[in-house]
């Protein structure tokens, strides 16, 4: 599979933000000096951060792996950047520093390190305006932004030549915060592959990928938190001027894929994938989920592509579901089995999370058709609803909630008809820890249906961390 650093291989979670450190509109900037600045959340279990410019917000919401560009006039400017704390405020990590911009210079300013390890700080990176390009010429600048990675040795090649790293000399080793370059390199198909310095072997492997002619990147090595991010240590970011962000997973990482049964009435199921003749899981019944869950990014690895999977009644070959998937490197995908079997469906779960030092992290699936709609509600445990408002409200059968951020604590979880403010269902104490990815399902009951379901599929880190 080839990847091509600045067309459309971009993961859902890495995007570029825009900002300006003024109000002042481009027509009027345009004709004054100005420099570059580009801020890249390199943190991987930092919250959402805001950077302030002279007391003053510049770029909100950013996120891990995404860049915010600047373009302020050249001078000197304190810069600060703040945590979003999932109570709604807010904290400094990193500054107020006073920071000066050239004219005719660009920059990287880089939050890197960890939040939960108290390393948090920035980083600086300054480069020319306008480099020259040759025709037919890349060129890279390579950073080293993934902490517990350490020193690496990095190699470049064609892919079509099978390299015996015990017996190649790396194109360059880095450690932890160094920047190599920039290289001015053919523009063509390499391979990129990356092992701890002195070892020969490969702890990240790009497969194929084209560097196109005239491109001017930054290429960073950050925390791989992908799905199945035990495949490798690092995936690479890949910075087009201010334009583009691509995050390159290592080839053989591919997608990460869980089964949930969540049809009451349906029968235990056999799950074929690929057009395979056998099962790849066998018997699954209602409320399991395959593979069996240890916690966040449990997942068994699919290779990146168009996947079909089929799902039938175990022992038989007549599929009740029969559905293509798109796999992407590093994508998570939960595919759950919903509604009674006279209309059973695949629904099917984006899982884009990471863990966050600061937070835990809750989504909620409401798949009972016993169930109308709810308002959800987190109080703490004891309390009651009161005069709290729902976490989520009106939800219907089949909505997914976004990633909630959660103080950590304990809590209960109430359910009540949509709009009526009144329990109907509670299930609690329930612990939200710092740092853990929670997934709660709403299933139905076997038996007489009720009003409101109260009965739960626990998936991610409520299967490691004692929650009921």
């Amino acid at each position: 599979m080839k990847t091509q650093w600045i067309l459309p291989a971009v993961v859902a979670s890495s995007l570029v933000l825009s900002g300006c450190f003024s109000s002042s509109s481009s027509s009027n900037r345009s004709s004054e000096p100005q420099s570059s600045v580009r801020v890249i959340h390199a943190s991987p279990d930092a919250p959402m951060v805001n950077v302030l410019v002279n007391g003053a917000a510049a770029l909100e919401g950013a996120d891990y792996k995404q860049a915010g560009v600047l373009t302020p006039a050249p001078g000197s400017y304190e810069v600060a950047v703040e945590a979003r704390l999932p109570d709604g405020t807010t904290t400094t990590v990193i500054g107020p520093v006073t920071l000066e911009f050239l004219q005719n210079k660009r920059y990287d300013v880089v939050a890197v390190g960890s939040a939960a390890g108290g390393t948090l700080e920035r980083l600086i990176l300054e480069d020319e305006a306008s480099p020259t390009i040759g025709d037919g010429q890349v060129r890279l600048r390579v950073a080293h932004l993934a902490e517990a990675a350490g020193e690496v040795d990095v190699y470049l090649s064609d892919p079509a030549v099978t390299l015996d790293l015990a017996n190649e000399v790396p194109d360059f080793t880095f450690d932890y915060k160094d920047v190599a370059g920039p290289l001015l390199v053919p523009a063509g198909s390499y391979q990129i592959q990356v092992t701890a310095a002195g070892s020969d072997t490969a702890v990240y492997d790009s497969g194929p990928v084209d560097l196109p002619a005239g491109a001017d990147l930054l290429v960073s090595a950050v925390t791989n938190t992908g799905a199945n991010a035990g495949a490798s240590p690092i995936s690479l970011l890949a910075l087009s001027g201010g334009d583009l962000v691509a995050d390159i997973f290592a080839v053989e990482q591919g997608a990460g894929v869980r089964v949930v049964h969540n049809s009451v009435d349906a029968p235990n199921v056999d799950v074929f994938v690929g057009g395979g003749e056998l099962p790849a899981i066998s018997d699954l019944a209602f409320t399991e989920t395959a593979p069996e869950q240890f916690g966040f990014d449990s997942y068994v690895s699919l290779p990146a592509g168009t996947t079909n999977v089929q799902v039938t009644a175990t022992g038989t070959t007549t599929a009740v579901i029969d559905a293509d998937l798109a796999l992407v490197n590093g994508q998570g995908l939960t595919v759950m089995a919903v509604n009674l079997l006279a209309d059973i469906e695949p629904l099917v779960l984006e899982d884009a999370a990471r863990a966050i030092a600061t937070q835990a992290t809750l989504r909620v699936v409401h798949g009972s058709t016993q169930a109308g709609p709810v308002d959800i509600y987190l109080v703490a445990t004891g309390e009651g609803i009161g005069n709290s408002d729902p976490v989520l409200s009106g939800v219907v059968f089949k909505d997914v909630s976004a990633y909630l951020p959660v103080p950590q604590g304990t809590y209960d979880v109430i359910i009540a008809t949509a709009g009526s403010g009144t329990p109907a269902v509670t299930v609690g104490p329930v612990e939200l820890d710092n740092g853990r990815v929670y997934t709660a399902v709403a299933r139905d009951q076997n038996g007489e249906a009720p009003a409101v379901s109260g009965e739960l599929i626990l998936l991610d880190d409520f299967t490691v961390t004692p929650t009921l």
